[in-house]
């Protein structure tokens, strides 16, 4: 244990090791962010700009992840407020086989104002992240241009993330 303990708060502080997945595939960068992934209903999404200075985030994580947890817990406090301003947040869950059912219960018990997104084979987290490593979050402008991207988290991220939406959000009202 006393071995582990390191290595547990490096986890913990930078990230999770994604699902292994590889790839040097990029964002198309232009014509609108170009992905479809089913909700936890199994109805494909595809998040589309209402208009031109909407804001997308897309946070990837996994339900074993607890950095993620931590990170989707602070950005769904911060949603309600700028939703409004043109900001979209989609969580993307990589989860696997083995821990895909947990998904639902877990979304329902954190009560996640933003849509839930399935990545089973984690097609657009290698597109934008070819590490494969969690949390990762990418800030989208309305045509698909990336913003702003973080690998991992640590106390501070989030309000980070706030202070960066403050600067390309509409102004509020």
């Amino acid at each position: 244990m006393r071995r582990a303990l390191p290595l547990l708060l490096a986890t913990m502080l930078t990230g999770c090791a994604g699902s292994g997945a590889s790839g040097s595939a990029s964002p198309n960068g232009s014509g609108g962010i170009d992905i479809a992934l089913p909700d936890l209903q199994g109805a494909m999404v595809t998040p589309t700009a209402l208009a031109d200075d909407d804001v997308f985030v897309l946070a990837f994580w996994a339900t074993w992840c607890q950095p993620c947890q931590q990170e989707l817990t602070k950005m769904n406090k911060m949603y309600p407020g700028m939703k409004g301003r043109g900001l979209e947040i989609y969580a993307i869950a990589i989860d696997g086989p083995d821990t895909a059912a947990q998904i639902g219960p877990w979304v329902e018990r954190e009560g996640y104002a933003f849509p839930i997104l399935l990545d089973r084979e984690t097609q657009v987290l290698t597109r934008f992240n070819p590490r494969g490593d969690i949390p990762y979050y990418v800030v989208l402008d309305a045509t698909g241009k990336v913003l702003k991207e973080h690998q991992g988290y640590m106390t501070g991220d989030t309000e980070d993330l706030a202070a960066f939406l403050e600067t390309v959000l509409r102004p509020g009202g």
